[in-house]
């Protein structure tokens, strides 16, 4: 295996590690939704207002939670894409097969493999 390939699998189980984390948080937090949403349901068919169960709801609220899903898998994910695009630009592959396997264009993996070599400049 040469140094480039090595090091950005290296890089890309870094980042899969990250994303085993983040999607664990996520299911964590997928539950604390279904049991919100199971006892809003609850509420509002019982008849209370919408406003009372809101001011009496402990924190985090459905949106909050949702949000934060959201913007896990949005960071790990983008992160998640450069460095196996790297990885596999690495091994061979070219931009229009990267392109084709991610279902992007050859120009979104051109971005994508240019972000990560600025980002790993600065």
């Amino acid at each position: 295996m040469t140094d480039e390939i090595q090091s950005v699998t290296t890089h890309l189980v870094t980042v899969l590690r990250r994303l085993d984390t983040m999607a664990e948080a996520n299911i964590h937090r997928s539950q604390q939704i279904k049991v919100r949403i199971q006892k809003l349901l609850a509420r509002l068919e019982a008849g209370e207002d919408l406003t009372r169960i809101v001011e009496t709801e402990e924190p985090p609220g459905i949106p909050v939670l949702i949000t934060a899903n959201i913007e896990a898998l949005h960071d790990v994910g983008a992160a998640l894409r450069r460095a196996e695009a790297a990885a596999l630009r690495a091994c061979g592959y070219t931009m229009e097969q990267i392109a084709d396997l991610f279902g992007v264009s050859r120009q979104r993996i051109s971005a994508l493999l240019k972000d990560r070599t600025d980002r790993i400049r600065a």
